[in-house]
């Protein structure tokens, strides 16, 4: 065999290994990367995240402005129509986002409350297998008991917020919260021990990122972000927006 039709078969060899290989990762990477697969939300009907429970509708926290699944990914305090939305992206495990947190939350109850604004809570799963769980077990509640149960599990994440650094909850602890919050165990354990709102959470994830978000707390007025210097600013130059109708 001469040299350059040997040289020729080696190269066509090569070429083959290669793309072989390159198949090879992108099956594995297409395993992996699951963003935009279709998956259930929170009061889909199609949902099967829950034992039985009828899907989360429309509901009031109280005596307060109405709460409910709001833009697939979230859960929307107030009226829609409102002059002011407020979009709030989040991890409940986000210090910085409990400091917004406990800085905003009665300013932003009481102008939903008064039909001044639309406060849409965004959680997302940012920084570890914690966030994860408790976004997760967010979504499970939510499709679950709807709306206001939800929004006081919200409340009760942040209030009992671990230290980032140190042991996180576990599931046992999470659906302890979710009961405190007003959950039937039966209804919320299955789908919180099993992760079943996963895929829900890679596309709000991805949703979120889309949007720009790239830290937490995230804050949008009427689909601009808003800027502070510090946590306190950042409330206080949401609420001015609020107040200004704008």
């Amino acid at each position: 065999m001469n040299s350059s039709k040997r040289n020729g078969i080696v190269a066509l060899a090569v070429v083959a290994v290669i793309a072989i290989v390159v198949g090879i990762g992108y099956a594995v990477q297409s395993q992996r990367d699951t963003t935009g697969e279709n998956a259930a939300a929170p009061g889909d009907p199609s949902s099967t995240a829950t034992s039985g429970a009828s899907p989360g509708g429309t509901a009031t926290a109280g005596d307060g402005p109405k709460v409910a699944l709001a833009d697939t990914f979230g859960v929307g305090v107030g009226d829609p129509g409102a002059p002011v939305k407020v979009e709030v992206f989040e991890d409940f495990l986000c210090p910085f986002c409990r400091q917004f947190e406990a800085a905003s939350h009665d300013d932003l109850r009481q102008a939903a409350a008064d039909g001044k604004a639309y406060v849409v809570y965004r959680p997302i799963a940012f920084l570890n297998e914690y966030s994860t769980r408790s976004l997760n077990a967010f979504g499970v509640v939510l499709d679950a008991s709807g709306g206001a149960v939800a929004l006081e599990l919200h409340d009760l994440l942040y209030e009992n917020q671990p230290d980032e650094g140190g042991t996180m909850p576990d599931d046992d602890w999470l659906i302890s919260k979710a009961v405190e919050a007003g959950a039937s165990e039966d209804a919320i354990r299955p789908g919180i021990e099993d992760l079943s709102f996963k895929q829900w959470m890679i596309n709000g994830n991805d949703d979120a990122s889309q949007r720009g978000v790239n830290s937490t707390p995230t804050v949008f007025v009427n689909g601009d972000v808003v800027q502070g210097s510090s946590i306190e600013d950042l409330a206080a130059q949401v609420q001015a927006r609020i107040d200004s109708g704008s």
